[in-house]
């Protein structure tokens, strides 16, 4: 009974929070034009997801003032924003509406769906997958299966960057999933932004995204297999069409070349107010627009330019040279959470570094402390239970049929009233040889602190551990350091940059110098554009590819080093 009450004053609270804010949308909109203002606001948000639907929109609409019609979509925007009130009831909700929504499939007769009255009820029936262990299911619906974990046919599927298993993965794609997360987030992240920039003119220009392309489906010779930047361009509402930029037959190019060139020429004589993408292969693409252009700064090329969403990975090794590229003091950089499963968080304000996580946007989350991933039976915790500055690995149950599916990567909460995130790290990422726990969180701030105090200018990086043999065994950590220009004196970066390791990681210190089971590191500084060279050579260039920082094995870093020398 106490849990129905609260649910209920959770409800409560949040209708009448609505209801206070709706009034500010419409006491934005000028006197004069309040008429067309409100066709606009009648016209049902389902115009977002179906092109289809702009037929019912009156013809005089168009001929608002472009000024009035950034207006309205500013104030439905910051209303958006406004209303948005994260809470663990909307997280119950998601789940049991998926529980009852899969019921008839496979999978739900599998583990007994039907039995399913709370939480620890699902947690108990269904266990934790990782990809390989969930790749049967995905397999069925990628060649055809209906019903499989999520009802109907499936009938398109992202296909990953393969960081973690350097192999294809398809993660399935629904319009539910769609309409929930990709263009939910798309949404909320925009609502976030105009909120904090009121006097943006993002609306004004063109969002700068370059997507990937499709392949045929290995088993059905459908055409519905592709990267998920692809999936949105050609699935994106119509709205979203009108702003963004290049223009699908140059997205769609598998050439990365000529699809680089015809983006740099297309967008030449366009009013560019944003862009979008990872900061390495965003500040690659940006160098090549300087050499074009024969400019000093990419504001003498774009001068609105005003945003700049960084997917997934943080920007603070790629911060100095972004502004360097960019010397724009009102230039803002928004971080966003996304993966081809899911689209999960966003910053929400503007000098924030950590993500607003959205509970409402047809996910439901689990999380397993970092010290139990890999145990048998590790504690799982909901949303309500985490605690603050903690490492979880997330899993997800979607709108898509990913049922408590391990994502790889790693998060720590830095807020709980409402919850927001930082990423720290991939389950595949850390390096653990003699018990120092380092994650890809500590070697970033290392490498930031060194490249501070050195003037070394790094972009990014690898690491793994090697074993020296002597008169005594002992391990160390191997560099592959990508910087702007090599420094003579590498030996001294290198102990800068193992003193900075041990500041921020107490265990990597004690081994170091309490136990000395590690030794001193060897660093690689090396020119810029060395990891574009192994990249190219594993075929696995495009911007959703990252650099698998590190590893606990010397696979990826022994190839790179047969690159470099």
């Amino acid at each position: 009974m106490p849990n129905k009450i609260k649910d209920f004053q959770e409800r409560l609270i949040s209708a009448s929070q609505k209801v206070l804010l709706a009034p500010k949308i419409i006491l934005s909109i000028p006197k004069n034009v309040l008429e067309m203002g409100i066709d606009v606001l009648e016209l049902s948000i389902d115009i977002l997801w179906s092109p289809e639907k702009i037929i019912d929109i009156p013809k005089h609409v168009f001929h608002l003032p472009s000024r009035v019609f950034e207006k309205v979509i500013k104030a439905y925007l910051i209303v958006n924003a406004d209303v948005y009130i994260p809470s663990f009831l909307q997280q119950k909700r998601i789940l049991f509406d998926l529980i009852r929504k899969a019921k008839k499939t496979s999978f739900a007769k599998e583990f007994n769906f039907e039995k399913i009255k709370t939480i620890q009820d699902f947690q108990k029936l269904v266990p934790i997958f990782h990809y390989k262990d969930f790749e049967p299911w995905i397999l069925r619906m990628v060649k055809g299966e209906k019903n499989v974990s999520y009802p109907g046919k499936i009938d398109r599927f992202a296909t990953s960057s393969g960081t973690t298993w350097w192999t294809a993965k398809y993660i399935p794609i629904t319009n539910e999933n769609l309409r929930t997360s990709h263009f939910k987030w798309w949404l909320g992240s925009l609502s976030l932004y105009v909120k904090n920039n009121p006097k943006s003119k993002f609306f004004q220009g063109k969002w700068l995204v370059i997507w990937w392309w499709f392949v045929k489906n290995p088993f059905t010779g459908e055409d519905n297999i592709g990267f998920i930047s692809a999936i949105l361009q050609k699935n994106s509402p119509w709205i979203g069409q009108v702003f963004k930029t290049p223009w699908p037959e140059i997205s769609y190019m598998d050439d990365r070349e000529e699809k680089v060139k015809k983006t740099i020429k297309l967008t030449t004589k366009q009013n560019i107010t944003s862009i979008s993408g990872q900061p390495s292969w965003i500040s690659n693409f940006l160098y090549r627009l300087l050499e074009e252009k024969s400019q000093n700064n990419i504001h003498e090329i774009r001068p609105n330019l005003e945003l700049f969403f960084r997917w997934w990975m943080s920007i603070s090794l790629y911060k100095k040279q972004l502004e360097e590229l960019m010397p724009n003091k009102n230039m803002k950089y928004y971080q966003i959470y996304n993966a081809s499963e899911w689209y999960f968080a966003s910053q929400d304000s503007n000098d924030a570094d950590d993500m607003l996580l959205f509970t409402d946007h047809g996910t439901f989350y689990e999380f397993i402390p970092f010290q139990e991933y890999g145990k048998d039976n590790p504690t799982v915790l909901t949303l309500d239970q985490v605690e603050l500055n903690k490492d979880y690995v997330i899993l997800i149950t979607n709108t898509s049929g990913l049922r408590r599916y391990v994502l790889w990567d790693t998060i720590r909460f830095t807020t709980l009233n409402p919850w927001r995130i930082k990423i720290t790290g991939r389950t595949k990422y850390y390096i653990d040889v003699v018990g120092e726990c380092v994650t890809a969180d500590y070697t970033d701030r290392a490498l930031l602190a060194a490249s501070d105090k050195t003037w070394v200018h790094a972009y990014d990086y690898m690491v793994a551990p090697i074993m020296y043999e002597g008169w005594e065994i002992r391990w160390a950590y191997e560099w592959i350091i990508e910087c702007e220009s090599v420094p003579e004196d590498q030996e001294w970066f290198a102990k800068i940059l193992d003193q900075e390791l041990c500041n921020v990681n107490s265990y990597y210190y004690d081994e170091r110098y309490d136990t000395k089971v590690l030794g001193e590191p060897t660093v690689h500084l090396v020119p810029k554009g060395s990891f574009y060279k192994w990249l190219q050579s594993k075929n696995k260039l495009g911007w959703q590819n990252k650099i698998p920082k590190l590893a606990n094995d010397r696979k990826t870093i022994e190839e790179v080093l047969k690159i470099i020398k």
